[in-house]
């Protein structure tokens, strides 16, 4: 009779134990951030995939006890929307017809791993707010480092080719070869970088480490040519200039700007940057609202081939526009709970900057909005670049929103004070 009780006594002793040494190494944070560089240091998502889902959510489920300590970002609008979102893609692909049953399977477990993402992402934003930091210290440096190591790749040092050659990725090396989608995995960590920089009390080695690692992004941006990548790293900046309360910092930050702007317009560059022709956006739209506008309600489906041939002979492979590529997949109602993502992910970012001035949720938001505003397609994925685009700037804009209400951010900078 003891020996069965003692037995859930011993095994509850040693879990809460698990617990308490999973929280004070702060190993769920460094794990999550582990899987995000691996992704830009591998040239197989496998290993990055494996981390986050077979260690960080195990160390999750045994640090986030009790499980309704979850409740206020399960049921926050951001959360709703996305589950709303993702729901109507899969409902619209059964009701439409079309889409094979192991597809539809197959999205369902993408459904639930994007979810799993931002709920991960909310939750480490929302208990601990260092995580910020922490995170773009690590993630900006290493995003760094392997750009410079793609572009020696790619190039083979050659100086002809780093003028006349769009950056793309290399084949053994790297994951992603598409030009816009490398562009846009540089900009996200040099925008979490700029904020971080202005929003935090960081040691003088921090910030200089991190101003390099802006600069470095910048200019592999640049080479790739993708020009929503640079315009949107931009406007990420300038957010995280504009709503910065240190005013020597905006300074700071401006003026790496301008050195940044000055490289780009004095700079002998030959890059597809400032060679390219039209981006095609104001032909390819009004062909893609045509087509939604033909099956407005249930669109048309996962299994659709969005790929479509302009009247001028150029082959697109979607509408380049988030919510004009909702709309096209599920009709109307899919591609108003995707704004409707981007609106509850907006007020909940701007609550988190008037309550704690918490800049890094709004300055990664614009960013994504932006760029996703030009390009890409949002649908139910594994671990990828759409995480780094999309479901990263809205699980930080969801847990910064929540943790506003009750705590100032660690290592704040003070209020400029009037002279």
């Amino acid at each position: 009779m003891v020996s069965a009780v003692a037995q859930p006594s011993s095994i509850k002793q040693r879990l809460e134990r698990t617990r308490d040494w999973l929280l004070r190494t702060r190993a769920g944070e460094k794990l999550f951030i582990l899987s995000l560089c691996l992704v830009y240091v591998m040239h197989s998502i496998w290993s990055a995939r494996t981390v986050l889902w077979f260690l960080v959510v195990p160390a999750m489920l045994l640090s986030a006890v009790p499980y309704r300590n979850l409740l206020p970002i399960v049921k926050s609008w951001v959360f709703v929307a996305c589950a709303c979102f993702l729901g109507l893609i899969l409902a619209t692909s059964v009701l439409g017809g079309g889409t094979p049953a192991q597809m539809l399977l197959l999205n369902l477990r993408y459904t639930a791993a994007v979810l799993a993402f931002v709920l991960i992402t909310a939750h480490l934003v929302r208990n601990d707010g260092d995580f910020l930091r922490l995170l773009f210290l690590v993630l900006a440096p290493v995003a760094a480092l392997t750009a410079v190591r793609d572009v020696a790749s790619f190039t083979g040092l050659s100086l002809e080719t780093l003028m006349s050659t769009r950056l793309e990725g290399v084949k053994g090396l790297t994951v992603y070869y598409n030009s816009n989608v490398i562009g846009m995995m540089y900009a996200m960590p040099c925008v979490g970088a700029a904020a971080i920089m202005t929003s935090r009390s960081l040691k003088l080695w921090q910030h200089a480490m991190l101003a390099v690692a802006i600069l470095v992004l910048l200019g592999a941006i640049l080479l790739t040519g993708s020009r929503g990548s640079l315009i949107a790293a931009g406007v990420g900046i300038g957010v995280s200039v504009l709503f910065s309360e240190h005013r020597r910092l905006k300074v700071a930050l401006i003026a790496l700007a301008v050195v940044a702007v000055a490289v780009i317009v004095l700079a002998p560059f030959k890059s597809e940057l400032l060679q390219r022709r039209d981006s095609l956006r104001l032909s390819l739209w009004p062909v893609y609202l045509q087509l939604a506008m033909a099956k407005p309600w249930l669109g048309y489906g996962l299994a659709f081939d969005t790929q479509r041939t302009l009247p001028d002979g150029n082959v697109v492979m979607n509408a380049h526009n988030i919510v004009l590529c909702a709309l096209v997949r599920g009709g109307v109602l899919t591609a108003l709970a995707l704004i409707g993502i981007a609106l509850a992910s907006g007020i909940s970012g701007l609550k988190a900057w008037r309550r704690s001035g918490e800049v890094a949720a709004l300055a990664l938001l614009a960013t994504c909005l932006t760029a996703s505003s030009v390009d890409y397609e949002i649908i139910p994925t594994d671990l990828g670049y759409l995480y780094f685009l999309f479901w990263l700037p809205v699980g930080v804009c969801l847990g910064a929103g929540l943790a506003a209400a009750h705590r100032v951010l660690p290592g704040r900078l003070p209020k400029t004070q009037p002279v």
